[in-house]
């Protein structure tokens, strides 16, 4: 089977999304479907509710693949992952920096494209977005750099913090430019 992960295409995929998730939790340590099962629920609170006819066949299907393999105990089925299965989470993690990179390329172009009549009304998507980064930037920044290594957490903030101070700086100059 040929990944198209290096193709540069970012829509093909080898896992689903809820397969990438499941393999994340299983990256930590072996667990059983519904255990699986609450934790999406609770992280995805509000934006979808999985159910069990959708995340056992993506455990069935993943196990078929060989990326994860199944151990009955006291006749619970616990999942792990296999070497195949963190080959593919790590090169999903790779494909998930190629599909931010062309999001991010595909908003710009479209937003360029769009006549100005549309760019009035797509600012109200803009604000949406600028709130949602907002709110991502809080929760991802607090979540991703807890119990890290301080010299690793410390220089990456202070990046952070720089391409903010940069995107401020640009933001200052466009509404000093607006004022002229």
């Amino acid at each position: 089977m040929s990944l198209s992960i290096n193709s540069r295409n970012p829509f093909r995929m080898p896992v689903s999304p809820l397969q990438m998730l499941l393999l994340i939790q299983l990256d930590e340590s072996p667990k059983y479907g519904y255990e699986m099962i609450k934790n999406l629920k609770e992280e995805l609170e509000g934006t979808w509710e999985p159910k069990t006819g959708t995340v056992y066949p993506a455990l069935k299907s993943l196990a078929k693949k060989g990326y994860i393999e199944t151990q009955t105990i006291d006749e619970t089925d616990y999942y792990n992952i296999t070497q195949e299965g963190r080959h593919i989470f790590e090169s999903m993690l790779s494909h998930l920096e190629e599909s931010i990179d062309f999001s991010i390329k595909y908003i710009s172009v479209v937003f360029k494209w769009l006549t100005n009549e549309r760019k009035q009304s797509a600012l109200e998507l803009m604000d949406k977005l600028t709130k949602k980064e907002q709110v991502m930037s809080q929760s991802l920044l607090g979540e991703f750099t807890e119990n890290i290594d301080m010299d690793i957490r410390e220089p990456f903030l202070r990046q952070i913090k720089k391409v903010s101070q940069n995107r401020l700086k640009m933001i200052e100059k466009l509404m000093r430019e607006d004022q002229k």
